[in-house]
């Protein structure tokens, strides 16, 4: 037997291409496209004259799909964006900007840039933007990266030669250079620079796009790009650039070694296949062997048979009679299993009956508990609230009597201005009370009460600190640390200020020097605020109840040394109970004194 193999390797291209009716260019009047003379790998003209890169390449082959003439006209990349913006060129290439938007014409993003800090081996890691507050920064010019780096206090250097630039920072002029990823990769492999070293910034990455005047362009452009996309171009293109594994460029020598493997594979499956063939050869002649065996032992068989038919007679007969008493047999099989099966519903029923008495008893019990502690929580908030209204009715009424009792002319001035001053006091005292009940009482009784709405959340807390530090101790500094770049959220615009709020007033109540700093940002899908003062830090009999005062007998709802006594911390518990949130506090060891206040709230975070 003889098996011929046929390896036959088939290649289908596909390819699909619309015209864009030329747009109006011809060869005559072609389209011009401005590129960066000096923009590695990007675009850029090589030593002999020519214009290369991946702009260059990719551009070539997207205006060939479009059938649209075109030439390229280098310059700087001062003179290359203006002609772009004031129509001078046809096409170029840039970086989204939300300020030009409006006064040109973007396509979608070809790629996507990544921002890099770039620093000297030796220097400290882990760089974040916080950590570049005081240094020496290098960068191309870009409104939103300056922007950001100025709002955190770094010193920057606009440079227009980024070559120039890295080679600078390997010899120690900056602290550090932020640019685009592919740029640091290039560069740095270029110039051999050893001791530099790439970190990612959490910096928004950046589209890059063709730009152009003229909307018809650029919509027949962005339908190009769409194809282009699916038929895996851009990536073959800028492979170099943007196409990574895990942010790692692919070597070509790994697509080299690939193409070994399938190789080396492929030789394996035809020398197998030979070997196959030859065993099956073999097994065939071992087959024909035992044909043969088998046809003198079918032909003893089939007298075997035949004696074998004549006892099966006798066994039909025998097997008839069996038949007949399996079938009485059956009938009372059946009988008793359909018995067993309704005994064994009634037993499933029963367990399903004590089971929900069980659970039905459990839940009673649970209902019980709960109402006992209801009532208990009700007579020890009642005994607590009642002990916080006594404290200053008790003051504003025996000042005032001693007033009324008191002749004119018994008391000084100076004496009667203090008692006013004391009735006044805790005239406001006990207002500031019954307004934190009320708000309590409103957290827990208004069912409609979280309207979330879209909040410039910067403009809010800028909003709070500007009326505490109208209240401030003398000296005390009051500091607001926002995240970069900014923050809305959707979120309860009122539960938002009376929980801040609160925690300000009370860092403010117990903070008669030093600072206090107010910090907010994103965490864990939502909001957390945290205030940390230098005051008076937590009094050590409440720490293990700060929040939950209400609920223990053996405390009050306030210190009878606070200034301000309230039901604060208690509102603010009750909110973050409702809205599923967490509110905590600890010592402020960070700066030897004081205490934090932090709560997390879930919220839709839109930036």
């Amino acid at each position: 037997m003889k098996l011929k193999l046929n390896y036959i390797l088939l290649f289908l291209t596909f390819t699909l291409s619309v015209s864009a009716d030329n747009l109006g260019f011809t060869k005559e009047k072609p389209l011009l496209f401005g590129i960066d003379e000096d923009y590695p790998p990007l675009e850029f003209i090589d030593e002999q004259g020519e214009p290369n890169g991946a702009d260059v390449e990719f551009t070539k082959l997207l205006m060939k799909r479009l059938e649209i003439p075109f030439e390229y006209k280098p310059n700087n990349w001062g003179a290359i964006a203006n002609d772009v913006l004031q129509g001078r060129v046809d096409l170029g290439m840039m970086v989204y900007s939300p300020y030009r938007k409006d006064v040109t014409n973007y396509s979608r993003a070809v790629i996507r840039l990544y921002y890099q800090i770039l620093t000297r081996k030796g220097a400290k890691k882990n760089y974040g933007l916080r950590d570049m507050h005081n240094m020496e920064v290098a960068l191309m010019a870009s409104r939103p990266v300056r922007d950001t780096l100025q709002k955190i206090g770094a010193k920057l250097i606009i440079v227009e030669d980024l070559t120039k630039a890295i080679k600078d920072l390997s010899n120690g002029k900056y602290d550090a250079l932020v640019c685009y990823r592919y740029q640091a990769r290039f560069l740095t492999q270029k110039y051999n620079l050893m001791n530099i070293e790439q970190e990612d910034l959490t910096l928004t990455p950046r589209e890059y796009c063709y730009v152009s005047n003229n909307k018809k362009l650029i919509d027949a452009i962005n339908k190009e790009l769409d194809k282009m996309e699916d038929e895996g171009l851009i990536d073959e293109v800028y492979g170099n650039v943007a196409s990574t594994f895990n942010g790692v460029i692919i070597p070509g020598w790994v697509y080299g070694c690939i193409l070994a493997v399938v190789f080396a594979t492929l030789i394996g499956v035809i020398l197998m296949q030979k070997r196959n063939t030859h065993n099956l050869k073999n097994a065939l002649d071992l087959a024909r062997q035992n044909e043969e065996r088998a046809l003198e032992s079918e032909a003893k068989a089939r007298k075997s048979e035949d004696e074998a038919r004549a006892n099966a007679e006798m066994a039909k007969e025998s097997e008839a009679i069996a038949r007949a008493n399996a079938e009485r047999a059956k009938v009372s099989e059946e009988e008793a299993k359909r018995n067993a099966a309704i005994a064994e519903q009634n037993a499933e029923i029963a367990r399903r009956n004590a089971e929900e008495a069980k659970k039905n008893e459990e839940k009673a019990r649970q209902n019980a508990e709960a109402a006992r502690k209801s009532e208990e929580l009700k007579d020890i908030f009642l005994g607590n609230l009642s002990h916080s209204l006594r404290t200053p009715l008790n003051a504003i009424i025996g000042f005032s009597d001693l007033l009324m009792s008191m002749e004119d002319d018994t008391m000084s001035r100076e004496e009667r201005d203090n008692l006013l001053q004391l009735i006044n006091k805790n005239g406001l005292d006990l207002l500031h009370l019954i307004n934190e009940l009320l708000s309590l009482s409103e957290v827990e009784g208004d069912k409609q009460l979280f309207k979330r709405e879209v909040t410039d959340v910067d403009y809010e807390m800028g909003q709070y600190a500007s009326e505490i530090r109208l209240q401030l101790h003398k000296g005390v500094q009051l500091d607001v640390v926002e995240p970069v770049g900014g923050l809305r959220a959707l979120i309860d615009k009122k539960l938002l200020r009376i929980v801040t709020m609160h925690l300000l007033e009370n860092a403010m109540q117990h903070t008669t020097e030093g600072k206090i700093t107010l910090t907010y940002y994103l965490k864990a899908g939502g909001l957390y605020v945290e205030v940390k003062d230098t005051g008076e830090g937590l009094p050590e009999k409440l720490k293990n109840n700060i929040f939950g005062l209400l609920s223990d007998k053996n405390t009050y709802t306030h210190d009878e040394s606070q200034d301000n006594p309230g039901l604060g911390l208690s509102v603010c518990k009750a909110i973050m109970d409702r809205c599923n949130g967490k509110i905590g506090a600890r010592d402020n060891t960070e700066d030897g004194r004081g205490s934090i206040f932090w709560y997390w709230t879930p919220s839709e975070i839109l930036n």
